[in-house]
């Protein structure tokens, strides 16, 4: 079992009601780079294997009884009427993980499309049929009677009456420059830059886009959910050196950052000692920052100085949110409206993060101005695929999201 920029693998025996069944699945030679949850290989590999399994694992059919034929069920079919079973929580992640991933590929070439139209761009509109169709297929593979059926058909609805207003919103914002060109850029996410689209306008100058979809009220800010806790979070937000890691990971009894990321909740330890040494809390426990109070306000408002930069990203994106659930259109956080620079350590505070169901430490963290919260840091464990086997607690990003 592994994984390449090209290739995905799947090895296992499945335990059927006929006995053992030994599965090696390999997909080589993937044209495109994607390391997500809904990787087309990977959705191959899930959909082969519950072939395998109904027609290998089916007890064999009773005399006069007419067999069904081996993998029927999993054809997907837009007329089709028979709900086909989803299968398990992890089938319902991958789908939900799939639609929501086309709905924003289709967020971006909406509201590209809506800008060429309503500036009279001359230049050809973005083709959604690709998204449109992953989010199709997602809605297809789920029982005719699933609730999220017309909850996703609710959000693509919202999301494309929500690019329209945003187009016209964009267009009004700049003034009088001719838009000349409309550029998709979403695959230009490296240094940090949030950009999905560039308005190019006349004589040159170039506006970038980042397209955000939520429902939760909270954002993501550029690379805010990642795997490397030191470089992407712990020296870019509160200016940790490799040397005071190594030894916090030292001090809390983990060898390697290995055996740190073999659970979240070690992780978790880690991150709420770094709130706490770096933002000079007091009165705070790891597992109880019901009473914290702030002694380093400088480091807080380094912290939010940092939060608001890579929100736009080191590209300086615009950013427009488009709430999935109302179709509504957003352009701050809440951070943003506060004047950093003013703050004193009486107007912070944090949420609890009190531990649940036995757990040692929280998983989640947040910081409040004036009792509201602005900003979270959610500590991950693996997902999809992974529940339920040996990797599933392992340690797989932290996410930070502004409050919208």
């Amino acid at each position: 079992t592994g994984a390449l920029d090209a290739l995905r693998a799947d090895v296992g025996i499945l335990y059927s009601p006929r006995g053992r069944i030994a599965m090696a699945i390999y997909c080589d030679d993937m044209p495109d780079v994607a390391w997500t949850i809904d990787n087309p290989a990977l959705l191959l590999i899930s959909r082969l294997s519950e072939i395998l399994v109904d027609g290998l694992g089916r007890e064999p059919a009773k005399i006069g009884s007419v067999p069904r034929p081996v993998g029927s069920e999993f054809t997907l079919s837009p007329t089709e009427s028979v709900p086909r079973p989803l299968g398990s929580r992890i089938s319902f992640e991958i789908i939900e993980g799939v639609f929501h991933d086309g709905l924003g590929t289709f967020a971006e070439l909406a509201l590209a499309n809506n800008l060429i139209e309503l500036a009279k761009v001359k230049q050809p509109l973005f083709n959604t049929a690709a998204s449109e169709a992953k989010m199709r297929n997602a809605i297809e593979r789920l029982p005719i009677n699933h609730p999220a059926r017309k909850r996703f058909e609710v959000e693509r609805a919202n999301i494309a009456a929500a690019t329209a207003r945003g187009a016209a919103s964009l267009l009004s914002r700049d003034g009088k420059t001719p838009l000349v060109r409309v550029h998709h850029t979403a695959r230009e996410f490296s240094n940090a830059r949030a950009a999905d689209l560039v308005m190019e306008f006349d004589q040159g100058a170039r506006l970038p886009i980042s397209v955000k979809t939520e429902k939760s009220g909270k954002i993501a800010v550029a690379e805010g959910q990642t795997p490397e806790i030191f470089e992407k979070w712990a020296a870019r937000y509160f200016q940790l050196s490799r040397a005071e890691f190594d030894g916090l990971m030292r001090e809390l009894g983990f060898a390697s950052l290995a055996e740190m990321k073999s659970s979240y909740l070690n992780a978790s330890q880690l991150v709420a000692q770094v709130l706490i040494r770096k933002l000079g809390l007091a009165d705070c426990e790891p597992n109880d920052f019901s009473r914290a109070r702030v002694t380093d306000v400088g480091a807080v408002k380094f912290l939010f100085r940092q939060l608001i930069k890579f929100k736009h990203g080191n590209d300086g994106s615009t950013v427009i949110i488009f709430d999935r659930e109302s179709g509504q259109v957003a352009w701050g956080s809440k951070l943003e409206s506060v004047e950093v620079e003013k703050l004193t350590a009486e107007r912070i505070s944090f949420r609890a993060s009190r531990p649940r169901a036995g757990q040692p430490i929280a998983s989640e963290f947040g910081i409040k101005i004036d009792n509201q919260v602005v900003v979270t840091f959610q500590i991950k464990h693996k997902r999809g695929k992974a529940r339920g086997s040996q990797q599933q607690f392992e340690f797989s990003d932290i996410t930070t999201r502004l409050i919208v």
